[in-house]
């Protein structure tokens, strides 16, 4: 049966008032590509299903300064202030936490910052899209056949879990054109502490699988640092480990993670700790 024309001269689906758009195309927060199709109503629970979230950052890749540089040239801009990083550690923490320590060590007020915040991070997004490209980035070894090798497995959804807001985990993963191996994450833009984003990915995966998965130890925390560990055992997932980042393989096993690995190098073994 043909479609309804519309008023302006296009078509649109039956049941949708003139000039409105069908929910199917829009993407939810935290989803990296839009996917088709409503998620069915009720949630069923799915038998088997392993989910991954990964972080990105001494995990999948280097971003070889570009954040730190992105942040500086921010604050430099909005607030007059060089070298803000100086003294900074950011393994494991939230782009927002990153820059809410730069703004307390430089001797901004929490009213300031409050107000200051918001303009800030759009700042460090539009600065980061500029030194990502040029910055002597690095895909950590065994990447790349990784994600390719879990990519093809059933019963397995890739996800995020990065202290990385939205948009500058797209900017650094499209650098090696990893972001079509995630279709969903948890980000630093949804929370400020790592440990409240693994309930936030669920919630997203379930969305996408239109199936009930919860948290335990079938999902799988994929990082670089003791604080990607403590987030997984304090949500109950199973904490993996990789030592090409922020930790040593000795930090990471006495953080408790339940496997640790140098690198991905070794692609049998690493998929056989995440869906064996």
């Amino acid at each position: 049966m043909p479609r309804n024309p519309s008023p302006t001269g296009g078509s649109r689906e039956p049941g949708h008032p003139p000039g409105a758009r069908s929910k199917e195309h829009h993407r939810p927060p935290g989803s990296l590509t839009p996917y088709p199709g409503r998620v069915p109503c009720p949630l069923y629970p799915v038998a088997h299903m392993n989910l991954l979230l990964f972080d990105i950052d001494g995990t999948l890749m280097k971003a070889g300064g570009a954040g730190f540089r992105a942040m500086e040239q921010a604050v430099e801009q909005r607030l007059g202030v060089r070298n803000a990083t100086a003294g900074i550690v950011p393994h494991g923490k939230t782009d927002p936490l990153i820059l809410r320590e730069i703004l307390h060590r430089i001797g901004v007020g929490p009213t300031t910052t409050s107000a200051v915040l918001p303009r800030l991070i759009e700042d460090y997004e539009r600065l980061l899209a500029v030194e990502m490209p040029r910055a002597p980035a690095v895909l950590l070894p065994g990447t790349r056949d990784l994600l390719d090798a879990l990519s093809r497995q059933p019963h397995v959804l890739l996800g995020l879990l990065t202290g990385n807001l939205e948009r500058t985990a797209r900017i650094k993963l499209r650098r090696f054109e990893l972001d079509r191996f995630f279709r969903f994450g948890a980000f630093g833009s949804d929370a400020e502490h790592r440990v409240a984003l693994p309930a936030i990915a669920v919630a997203r995966a379930e969305h996408l699988a239109g199936a009930a998965i919860g948290l335990g130890r079938h999902v799988h925390i994929i990082g670089d640092t003791q604080r990607d560990v403590e987030c997984a055992l304090a949500n109950g997932a199973t904490a993996v480990a990789v030592a090409t980042g922020g930790a040593t393989a000795e930090e990471l096993r006495g953080a408790g993670a339940h496997a640790v690995f140098e690198d991905f190098t070794n692609t049998a073994d690493v998929v056989a700790a995440l869906i064996g």
